[in-house]
């Protein structure tokens, strides 16, 4: 994997800071000379840290240079003391300062004055103890095994608060497909500290990322390790496999379930179904519809062994197994998401003529289908057809006509079938449909409307806002230059302890730095740092090199 890029690195390749650089120094008292062997800054001057944000810029930057020239030369014996100088005022770090800090001393290898910075802001800034961690992971410990990271912060914190089990599965629950893999490649290394599971936790978020490949690995680690392999873990991988269309993995892992005596049920069959039309098997799909169809006497699916040579799901018996109406909206579910809709047509018509009726979201998947394909008037006029007729929920239907609707940005046709359900149906009540149609409004910059929808869902005549909605909101009013009623909406979710995201977090502090708001910026970074919403060191990475990335804006703080 790409290396990760460090906070010193991403400021000195600009070269931006170097014009200030002597003029800070010599404004600083000469410090007493140090020997580079002392491995804890403590000597003082009479240079204070600064608490303008301007002289904060300054005041990082020039720590960074500092270790750019230390990384160069490592015997410099003036930088170092120029370096242990600005360490001296450890104390009066903020959050964005210590960050930047442990990076740069972890990059020069001086990891015990790193660790001096790491446990000052640990105690004394009240960090997220997951966050901390994230600092060992990345920056102590970038490219060794788990068992060093748990090392080296046992020694550091004496192992309390989380351990590396906890962090594995918290990176899986809040991290990015890049974080995971991240800890995934360094699991695969070997790791005696892992407990069963965050090995778990691990293979449902590859899976969840679709990356079934790295996923397997995991599991013959953890297999290799002595844990178990439940059936819900074969569970997962098959489906990953099966939604990606990979019929080999897929087969390969059926196998593994049979020869375990997992029980094999009906979302078996459904999902290598998708997968056998997702990868173009078409006449395979439709014998293994033919095959879930006979009505033989019901006998177990499970057999002793399968043959090499033909696929596995082929040698169950599953007759009796799945009912004939689930075998019949399984087949065509599966046909209409790989788009072959006369097939499906035909088969909905057989469908019909044994008085069967399917589920909603059955016709719903022929419907979404028909929009995919640019059969737009089609999949309305299959609708009317079936709101007439009133043999399903005509409103749950809906649901999806307007989703769709809202894809093809027909904007105003899904708000006035919206409209038109919402006073006798369910609709107003549905969070995921108002956020669709709010983001449908922000798509063609109808910013006004989209505003006071969000008000008639915060005040509560539609579902009430969630993170998505939020979400939503924030980044379209920054889009949309709107800074001021972003920034209203951003403070709004951190007064009622709503979940800040990544995603929102980088929109502010991104917007804010190209209005030349840098202060802005800085002080959120900082906040977000200290106050426990920033999951990790990568995300503050990210975030701050927003702050570096406009030049001509830092070089007006010089």
């Amino acid at each position: 994997m790409k290396r990760a890029t460090s906070a010193f690195s991403l400021l000195h390749r600009r070269r931006i800071f170097r014009p200030s650089f002597a003029v800070f120094f010599s404004s600083i008292s000469n410090p007493q000379s140090q020997s580079p062997h002392n491995h804890h800054p403590i000597a003082k001057t009479s240079q204070s840290y600064p608490q303008n944000i301007n002289n904060k810029f300054n005041f990082i930057s020039h720590f960074l240079c500092l270790t750019q020239t230390l990384t160069q030369n490592p015997k410099d014996l003036k930088a170092l003391a120029h370096l242990d100088s600005l360490l001296s005022h450890l104390q009066s770090f903020d959050s964005v300062t210590s960050v930047a800090a442990i990076d740069a001393l972890c990059q020069l290898k001086k990891l015990n004055r790193a660790k001096t910075v790491l446990s000052h802001f640990k105690d004394n800034l009240k960090v997220s103890p997951y966050f901390a961690f994230s600092l060992v992971f990345d920056c102590f410990v970038k490219d060794g095994k788990l068992d060093d990271v748990e090392i080296q912060w046992g020694e550091i914190f004496g192992g309390c608060g989380v351990n590396l089990s906890d962090y594995v599965i918290y990176v899986c629950k809040w991290g990015d497909l890049e974080e995971v893999k991240r800890v995934c490649e360094r699991v695969l290394m070997g790791c005696r500290a892992l407990g069963r599971q965050s090995y778990l936790a691990l293979i449902g978020a590859l899976c969840g990322y679709g990356e079934g490949l790295v996923a397997k690995a995991v599991v013959h680690e953890m297999y290799c390790k002595g844990f178990r392999v439940d059936d819900v873990t074969y569970i997962v991988i098959f489906q990953c496999f099966c939604r990606n269309g990979d019929l080999d993995e897929a087969d390969w892992v059926l196998r593994r379930m049979v020869k375990s005596g997992s029980h094999i049920d009906v979302c078996i069959y459904a999902s290598f179904m998708h997968a056998l039309c997702k990868a173009g098997k078409f006449r395979e799909a439709n014998k293994l519809f033919s095959k879930l169809m006979k009505r033989d006497c019901f006998r177990d699916s499970k057999i002793m062994s399968l043959k090499e040579g033909r696929r596995a799901v082929f040698q169950l018996n599953c007759a009796g197994l799945v009912p004939e109406i689930v075998a019949y909206e399984i087949y065509f579910r599966s046909l209409c998401s790989a788009r072959k809709l006369d097939d499906a047509e035909m088969l909905l018509k057989k469908m019909m003529k044994k008085r069967a009726v399917p589920q909603v979201c059955v016709y719903g998947s022929f419907i979404k289908a028909l929009f995919r394909v640019g059969r737009d008037e089609d999949a309305i006029k299959f609708f009317n057809i079936k709101r007439k007729k009133r043999l399903i929920p005509v409103d749950e239907l809906a649901k999806f006509v307007i989703m769709e609707l809202c894809q093809k940005g027909r904007i105003d046709d899904a708000i006035r079938t919206f409209n038109e359900f919402a006073m006798m149906g369910t609709l107003h009540s549905c969070v995921n449909l108002c956020n669709c149609l709010l983001g449908g409004l922000w798509s063609l910059g109808e910013s006004m409307e989209a505003e006071e929808y969000f008000n008639r869902m915060k005040h509560g005549s539609l579902a009430p806002p969630n993170l998505h909605t939020y979400r939503l909101m924030v980044c379209g009013f920054c889009d949309h230059g709107n800074f001021t009623k972003a920034l209203d909406v951003f403070e709004d979710m951190l007064s009622q302890n709503i979940p800040i995201e990544r995603s929102i977090c980088k929109t502010v502090i991104t917007s804010l730095c190209k209005q030349r708001m840098v202060g802005e910026a800085y002080k959120y970074l900082n906040d977000m740092t200290t106050s426990g919403y920033m999951a990790s060191y990568s995300v503050w990475k990210k975030l701050f090199q927003a702050l570096v990335d406009n030049e001509e804006m830092l070089c007006s703080l010089q």
